[in-house]
């Protein structure tokens, strides 16, 4: 990680008066009593009567304030000359009661929820978001936190977790919408559903390829593989279809699917070895920023890889098994072309 920031930086200089409880109990003082005796003498007490002034002559009002005269609070010795009035209005040092300390403060200190807050931030470096996030989760379910004290992750992890819930909907979304497609266009229920399963073999593919490589599933590789599966898909359209090509001209089924396996192998290997060699520089990740993007290439790579080599096997084997036990009706120009 890089430009790693601390929202609370002990490195204001600030002066803190420690109450020594026993000595305030004797002079029948509290905390409160004291605390209001040094801040009313330092930033000024409001509670006097009257608390607003009139200016006869101009008719603008002023706040009345009372604190000491700036030659009494000056130096840090006078801190421990401010006197505090007990129940008896017996006035008592300050420096009696309590021990002044030189410390090192928060420059501010922030809320939410009326809890007190500390932001740490950071930057990814070197590795993907989804992967030092788990690290970190590693390593904070490590610690034995005191009790009051919760550690949550916020920022662009909490944004991936939210993405992943609208990213898992656009895929059912883009598979449905695929299926239609394709649907429409082969016309058949049949045709779309043996492509379809190519998506499946190429999910074998990512998932290897994530593990062998050590990267999360993020948002990034949720992209990849959402990719992935629209060319996995046109490989498996250019099977099917000239698989129907070739049977509408009146070849056996099993003639057919051997010839246009043969036919397609060269486009499909080429396409997809284009796609995979083209994205192996960003899968390495050997450019400044690029980790960033590795697991989406690292997806299409694995899921490409399996998913040709498995879809080649499948598809003409499914397609076959469907045709014999449901065999497809040709149109009458066709069937009297054959």
């Amino acid at each position: 990680m890089a430009d790693v920031q601390i929202s609370r930086e002990e490195n204001y200089p600030q002066f803190t008066v420690v109450v020594d409880r026993e000595k305030a109990a004797s002079a029948r003082l509290n905390q409160l009593n004291i605390a209001q005796a040094a801040l009313f003498s330092l930033n000024s007490n409001v509670s006097v009567n009257p608390a607003i002034f009139t200016d006869p002559r101009t008719g603008n009002q002023y706040n009345i304030v009372v604190q000491l005269d700036e030659p009494f609070r000056v130096r840090p010795e006078d801190l421990g000359k401010i006197f505090v009035t007990t129940q008896a209005s017996r006035p008592v040092l300050l420096s009696t009661v309590a021990e002044i300390k030189r410390e090192l403060g928060p420059v501010q200190i922030e809320r939410k929820y009326q809890q007190r807050l500390i932001r740490v931030s950071a930057n990814p470096a070197g590795r993907d978001l989804g992967a030092i996030s788990s690290d970190i989760e590693k390593r904070l379910g490590e610690l034995q936190l005191p009790p009051g004290f919760a550690v949550k992750m916020g920022g662009q992890t909490a944004q991936q977790r939210e993405a992943f819930s609208s990213l898992a909907f656009t895929m059912v979304l883009a598979l449905l919408l695929v299926y239609m497609v394709m649907a429409a266009q082969f016309r058949s229920l049949k045709d779309p559903f043996i492509i379809m399963f190519s998506v499946p073999m190429g999910m074998i593919g990512v998932i290897w390829a994530l593990f062998l490589t050590h990267t999360t599933l993020s948002t990034t590789s949720f992209m990849g593989i959402i990719m992935m599966v629209g060319i996995v898909v046109s490989n498996g359209v250019l099977l099917v279809e000239y698989t129907n090509e070739l049977r509408r001209h009146g070849l056996p089924l099993a003639e057919a699917v051997v010839r246009a396996g043969r036919t397609r192998l060269r486009p499909i290997l080429m396409t997809t070895l284009t796609t995979i060699v083209g994205l192996i520089p960003m899968a390495l990740g050997i450019l400044v920023g690029s980790e960033a993007n590795a697991p989406l290439a690292r997806a299409v790579i694995g899921g490409l890889a399996v998913s040709t080599v498995l879809t080649l096997v499948l598809i003409p084997t499914l397609y076959t098994i469907l045709e014999e036990r449901f065999p497809r009706v040709l149109p009458a120009e066709d069937a009297t072309a054959s």
